[in-house]
This record gives structure tokens, C-alpha cells and sequence, in this order.
């Protein structure tokens, strides 16, 4: 990874720790509505994106790369869906950090599925991180439940399915028509669940669609593109990895917006993911350039 690689996912990581605490901001709608907006949001601007890119090169799309980026869209549908879910059966604390257990799943999909082993640095970085993320959903475990807890870890294993597509898929395709596609795909699987459900998605108050339309563009039009930017040249488990970061900067959000202040144990636990991240982002190779 470059410098500027490596910066670009840290800003990324930054964006998307906006994602609670916007969340919590528009907590007035259904979480369903929430995050099926934010994508249908997102999709038309990378779609527009897509076709100014087309006019100014060709933006080729191998057939055998459709039906995965189809499934990528369906991956991040129902990681957000379990997530959004989870938030409503557990904390906003337990389910973010459950949730950025994905390391530990993309690592051992990219060994299995991919022939990619990461480095013992990286690997020991994942661990301590994931230690972290648990003691952290741990220490908050008697506010929530078991349940809410389970939906927050099949979140995680979505999310790494989601990042192992999006691996092997953006090493050939361009970033825009990738996000496209994907955000596409999971805004319609996700509208079609709210019609079934029969979820309301009018009648709120203006501030609320304020926050919804910050959610899609710092999170996702910021956060995630810069995460499959980073895709397409660095290893799903350490993008994964660095997306551990992303609970900490979501509590120092809601510490600044809510003023709920971490508890000690919860500092504890947090300053463990940044040690596993830090050790982890050791055993990648930095560039200059």
C-alpha cells in the first residue's frame, strides 16, 4: 500500500464511523427504511459517476464478474439488515463492535476461498483486535441480548462475504460501476423486504431525511467507496482490520454528540482494538509514493 492508499482508508474508516451515530440521529424512522435509503441514495450518484467515467474511458465489465457483484449487492442488503436489527435487541455499543468481528471471517475466507494467508503480524493484529471488539460488546453484554447479539454476528460474517466479493470483483472492474451495481442490487433487495414488511417510509420529520441523506453520504458515498477503493489493491482481512477501528471512532461520536462517555473497562477494550490495529497495519507494506 501507498501513503495515499493508506490514507484513503483511514478517511474511509472515519466516514463510516458516522454510520451509529447518524443512525441513532434518525432514530425516528425504521432502521429497514434507513438503510435501504441510504443505498437507494447512493446508487443513482455512483451510477451517475459511472456513466461520466464511460464517456471518458471504457468501463469494461466481465460477464463472469455480473453474478458476483449481483451477490455483493445481496451480501450488504442483508448485512445491513441483521445489523439494523441487531441494534434493536442490543446496544448500539454491542452491535458495533460484534459487528467489526469481520476480520477474523475474511481472513479465513481469503485463506480457504482466495489462497491468500496473511502475514503472522497481520494475523495477530486480527486477533487482538477481535479480543477487543468481544470485551468491548462483553463489557456492555447486560444491556442487551443474546439475540441482538447473535443478528450483530452474522452481521459480521455478511459484512466479510461482502469484502471478499468485493476483493476479487474490484481487481477488474472500475470502482464506480462496482458501487453501482452493488448499491443497487442491495437498495432493491431491501426495498422489496419493506414492501413485504409493509415498513413506513413517509411522514417523518424533515431533520430526519436530513440525517438519512448525511448517512448516505458520508458513510457510504465516502466511507464504503473508499473502502472498495482500498479492495482493489489490499487484502480483504486488512481492510477488514482496519475497519475494527470503527466502533472506537463511533463511541468518540456519540461521546461528542450524546455525551455518553465510555466506561473504563469500555476505554480498556477500545484501546485494545487500536493496539491490534496498529500491530496489524505493521505487517503491511507502506509505500511513499
Amino acid at each position: 500500500m501507498t501513503k495515499r492508499q493508506f490514507l484513503v482508508l483511514a478517511v474511509g474508516i472515519l466516514a463510516v464511523s458516522w454510520a451509529g451515530p447518524l443512525i441513532r440521529l434518525a432514530d425516528e424512522a425504521s432502521f429497514l427504511f434507513v438503510a435501504a435509503a441510504r443505498l437507494a441514495l447512493a446508487s443513482p450518484v455512483m451510477l451517475l459517476l459511472a456513466l461520466y467515467r464511460r464517456n471518458q474511458r471504457m468501463i469494461v465489465i466481465p460477464s463472469r464478474h455480473t453474478l458476483l457483484m449481483i451477490l455483493s449487492g445481496v451480501a450488504l442488503a442483508a448485512h445491513f439488515g441483521f445489523w439494523v436489527a441487531s441494534i434493536s435487541h442490543t446496544s448500539i455499543l454491542a452491535s458495533v463492535a460484534l459487528v467489526a468481528m469481520s476480520p477474523l471471517f475474511a481472513a479465513l475466507g481469503e485463506w480457504l476461498f482466495l489462497s491468500y494467508r496473511p502475514s503472522k503480524v497481520v494475523f495477530i493484529g486480527i486477533l487482538i483486535s477481535s479480543v477487543g471488539a468481544v470485551g468491548l460488546a462483553w463489557s456492555d453484554f447486560g444491556t442487551g441480548g443474546i439475540y441482538g447479539d447473535l443478528l450483530a454476528i452474522i452481521g459480521a460474517i455478511l459484512a466479510s462475504v461482502y469484502l471478499l466479493l468485493g476483493r476479487y470483483t474490484r481487481q477488474q472492474i472500475d470502482l464506480t460501476a462496482y458501487g453501482a451495481i452493488v448499491y443497487a442490487v442491495g437498495a432493491s433487495v431491501l426495498a422489496v423486504i419493506l414492501l413485504i414488511v409493509g415498513v413506513n417510509w413517509a411522514n417523518y420529520q424533515l431533520e430526519t431525511y436530513v440525517f438519512i441523506l448525511f448517512l448516505a453520504l458520508i458513510p457510504q458515498l465516502i466511507g464504503h467507496n473508499a473502502i472498495n477503493y482500498s479492495l482493489g489493491f489490499a487484502p480483504a482481512a486488512v481492510v477488514a482490520l482496519a475497519i475494527l477501528g470503527e466502533p472506537v471512532g463511533s463511541a468518540l461520536i456519540a461521546a461528542l454528540l450524546f455525551e455518553e462517555i465510555p466506561s473504563v473497562i469500555e476505554a480498556c477494550f477500545g484501546c485494545v482494538i487500536l493496539l491490534g490495529v496498529g500491530i496489524g497495519v505493521r505487517g503491511v507494506e507502506i509505500t511513499k509514493s
